[in-house]
Parts: C-alpha cells; structure tokens; sequence
C-alpha cells in the first residue's frame, strides 16, 4: 500500500507578514522619494536608502522600478476610494437635503484625506507619463479610467440615497466635480497655502444641484 502524499506545509505567516511589510515600506519610501526627485531622479538605491533596505530586498519585492511605480499607484488609488466610500455612506446622507449631504461628504473626505502636496507630485509625474504614453504612462491611464468609473459609480449611489437624478451625462457630471477639487487643490499647494473647504462647501453642492433633479415618484 502507497503512503499518502503529505501535503507542502503553508508558507509561514509571519514571512508573509514580513515581506508585506517590507513591501509597504518600499512604498512609502518610494513615494517620498519621487515626490522630491521625479521619476527620472529617483532612483532604486535612493528608494532602497529611505526604506533602509539593501537592494535584494527591493528586487525580492518588484522585478523593476516601474512595478514599483504602478504598485504604488493602486495603492493609493485603494487608499483614496476606500476613503470616499467612507465618506458617502448612502446610510447616513439619506435624509439629508443635498447641500447638507455634499457638505458632510466633503467634510469628512476632507478629514479622512487631508490635501496631500507629496502625492500632488507623485500623480504629476505619472500623468506626464501618460501624455508621454510609455508602457506606464499607459498602465496609468488603465488605472485613471478605472478611478472615472468608480467615482461615477459613487455619484451614483449617492443620488439615488438623495432621490435625485442627474440632468447631464455622467461623465460630464463626473469631470466638472473632479476638476473642482482637483483646482482647489492645485491652487493652494502653488500658493503654498492650506486649501480652503469653504470654496467647496460653497461650490461643490451648487454644481449638482444645478445638474440634478428630483426622481419623479
């Protein structure tokens, strides 16, 4: 009679907790590092120096710096939704006018993700490269129509919590409110000054109500 076959023991959790967090903390060295030196500039050892790893750990993590670049860039496309969804929890708006429920979203968007001059910069530079249309420039606009629908998607949902429906395409919705923020922000790290929430309180429940209206009953 033939022995069973024993099965390969799981890899251990602690090595896999340890390279996840070897992983992360390449990460965040490499946003760091690009935010004060480009993509061009930053190189793996300046990444490998701020994580204070030795390059066999970065090349056990990523094959190249551009695995590393489009890594980083999921991840902090994760970290910013999971955010927002936070925000806009339909649960909690429903009752709410929708000025009261665009402010409220805003506010605690705002307090979840604080503008952030380092990724500004990191996002800068992976837009150039997507102009460009390189090999991540193009990973980049992959990940950037995906960011698109995902907000069109949330807009979506909470319209439906406030009972409205838009009068514009989605899209075009979707552009104008984007583009709103993203101003705010850019004009106040070139003015080196904090971002004023009031301007989107202001602006920001205006814009939809002016493209919305009423679902009939």
């Amino acid at each position: 009679m033939s022995e069973a076959k024993v099965a390969d023991p799981p890899a251990s959790s602690t090595g896999l907790r340890r390279r996840a967090a070897t992983r992360e903390r390449l990460l965040d060295a490499a946003r760091v590092v690009l935010a004060s030196e480009g993509f061009q500039g930053a190189s793996v050892e300046h990444i490998c120096e701020q994580a204070g790893f030795t390059r066999g750990a970065f090349y056990s993590n990523f094959s190249s710096k551009d695995e590393l670049l489009l890594a980083l860039c999921h991840r902090e496309r994760e970290i910013m939704f999971d955010k927002l969804r936070a925000a806009a929890d339909p649960s909690t708006i429903a009752d709410l006018d929708v000025s009261e429920a665009v402010r409220l979203i805003l506010d605690r968007f705002l307090m979840l993700q604080p503008p952030d001059r380092d990724w500004f910069l990191v996002n800068a530079e992976f837009e150039l490269r997507s102009v460009r249309d390189d090999e991540v420039g193009r990973e980049f606009k992959a990940a950037w129509s995906q960011v698109k629908q995902e907000f069109q998607d949330l807009m979506v949902m909470i319209l439906e919590a406030l009972g409205l429906r838009l009068t514009i395409d989605i899209h075009d919705a979707a552009v104008i409110l984007m583009g709103t923020y993203d101003m705010a922000l850019r004009e106040a790290l070139i003015e080196n000054r904090p971002m004023d929430p009031d301007l989107l309180r202001r602006v920001m429940p205006a814009l939809l109500i002016s493209a919305t209206e009423p679902v009939a009953t």
